[in-house]
């Protein structure tokens, strides 16, 4: 079993607790125009935040003392970091899908996405490319769990369906960052499939 740098562990800790996105649109804000709003505004802020921190010293040093750690190479290099990422998946999911798609296809990238990249560096089997299968199985797993401890009205096939395009969208080699493709490509499954199920 391999272990997980302390940076990864914070990074996947920052990652599941996004779920407060998902949820609190299932349970607080119930209104899709509202959470579209409020994900929207706090999507360009993120990106505000992300011009800022290579031009405004204060700005960038208070960006590197809070979240420095868990920067991978490429985001200190002036890509978007993974939670604007997440901000914007969260946005366009909300818009494009109604609650009971948005939910899950959402908790399909912050736990199912977070536990196939720990379940993949803790037991690398079947490595492809970047990723493994055992990454993915553990991914498809705890996906469909967590979508089906809040589902209120989609079929098990339905979310099962979700959960498998989710992390084989992960699992590809795709240029677009996966906070992004996870919960449209699994939103857009689930609302086709279920005309057919």
């Amino acid at each position: 079993m391999n272990k997980i740098p302390s940076n990864e562990i914070a990074r996947k800790v920052l990652h599941i607790g996004s779920s407060v996105i998902p949820l609190s649109y299932l349970w607080f804000i119930q209104d899709r125009e509202i959470m579209v709003l409020l994900l929207g505004l706090l999507s360009l802020s993120a990106v505000c935040i992300e011009f800022s921190r290579g031009k405004v010293k204060f700005v960038d040093a208070l960006f590197s003392s809070w979240l420095g750690i868990m920067l991978r190479d490429s985001e200190t290099c002036g890509k978007f970091n993974g939670a604007t990422w997440v901000l914007f998946g969260g946005t366009i999911t909300v818009f494009l899908f109604a609650m009971p798609v948005a939910v899950p296809a959402l908790l399909f990238l912050t736990v199912g996405d977070t536990f196939a990249a720990i379940g993949g560096k803790l037991y690398p089997v079947g490595k492809i490319g970047d990723k493994t299968l055992s990454g993915t199985a553990a991914g498809i797993t705890t996906s469909f769990g967590a979508a089906y401890l809040v589902n209120q009205t989609l079929p098990l096939e339905v979310i099962f369906l979700g959960a498998v395009a989710a992390m084989g969208v992960e699992l590809l080699p795709i240029p677009l960052n996966d906070n992004l493709t996870i919960p449209v490509c699994s939103g857009t499954v689930m609302l086709a499939s279920q005309g057919l199920i």
